[in-house]
């Protein structure tokens, strides 16, 4: 089956697994994608048509045309090299909406690997050259290539018009997706970070105990450098902040808002180790000690309870 017999035997269904809002927005990559060829190919003609006008004019009189300069080189194959660059693009732009939008981990490599087809092999001289070859096997190798210039040049015009489709794409993002929806993958990813944070990696041993209304976090949570003459200055490592993310859903139900609820605990670094956090329900305040150990204290001992149950013994939905 040709290149673009297999892409024309899909059949396109309506797709009820994404949102409108999803929906319209593939739309509108998947109209600009479409419209992009064509227009590009437009260009190219203008282009090559142009060109051959100022050599048919100028003749042996000059090297260069009026349609090329240092800075600007108009060339027709620079066009057709778009084309096909645009595949990838329209691929990685959905891909990149949904990873971002639904936060969950997408491999857009392999759905480019499934969705473009792989370029034509070109043929390798062995090590030496035409020196080590007899005349037969060089007569082998030049047809050799012509079938594989031919091969190549059919490949690059069957890319330039590959007719992909959003729901191609969208099929390749829910096999990744492995039978989940956006939102359960997103929460299994999440779970499975905070338990990673959170446990030994090679006993998965918990790295905390509650006490009371407190969560303690064990030791190597933090970093307190004492060297600067101005003062402590304290830094909270990347478990701390994948936790602060796993608060931060606890108390709003968002994913990646640690940032807005814990400013400073999230920066590089802080000169302050004890934090308030009187526009949290469900937390009271963290504090950071030198030895590494980080102490969240919540309004309640119900409160730390659910926090650990929900978020920090569960590595799936």
């Amino acid at each position: 089956m040709s290149l673009l017999n297999k892409f024309a035997s899909v059949e396109i269904k309506a797709d009820n697994r994404i949102s409108e809002e999803d929906k319209a927005f593939c739309l509108r990559h998947q109209d600009a994608f479409d419209k992009s060829g064509p227009a590009l190919q437009k260009i190219a003609n203008v282009i090559s048509d142009t060109r051959y006008e100022q050599r048919q004019i100028l003749g042996n009189d000059s090297y260069g045309t009026y349609i090329t300069c240092n800075s600007f080189k108009c060339d027709d194959e620079h066009i057709y090299e778009m084309m096909q660059k645009r595949n990838k693009r329209f691929i990685k732009a959905i891909v990149d909406y949904f990873s971002r939008k639904y936060t969950v981990e997408l491999d857009s490599s392999i759905i480019l690997e499934h969705l473009i087809p792989t370029p034509p092999k070109e043929p390798q001289l062995p090590w030496g050259g035409y020196r080590e070859m007899s005349d037969e096997q060089i007569d082998q190798f030049k047809e050799q290539m012509e079938v594989y210039h031919q091969e190549e040049s059919k490949y690059s015009e069957a890319m330039r018009t590959l007719p992909l489709r959003y729901e191609q794409i969208v099929d390749e993002i829910f096999v990744q997706l492995g039978g989940f929806s956006f939102q359960e993958q997103a929460m299994n990813e999440f779970l499975e970070r905070t338990w990673n944070c959170c446990h030994q990696n090679w006993d998965g041993k918990e790295k905390f105990e509650i006490k009371n209304d407190t969560l303690r976090l064990t030791s190597g949570w933090c970093y307190c450098d004492d060297q600067w003459s101005w003062g402590l200055e304290w830094k909270p490592n990347e478990n701390l902040h994948t936790l602060l993310d796993a608060l931060a859903w606890y108390q709003c139900g968002r994913m990646g808002e640690a940032a807005l609820w814990f400013p400073e605990l999230c920066k590089y670094t802080t000169k302050v180790n004890e934090f308030d956090t009187c526009n949290m329900s469900k937390v009271k305040f963290i504090k950071l000690f030198k030895n590494g150990r980080v102490d969240i204290k919540f309004r309640s001992a119900a409160y730390v309870q659910e926090f650990v149950e929900q978020c920090m013994r569960r590595r799936s939905v």
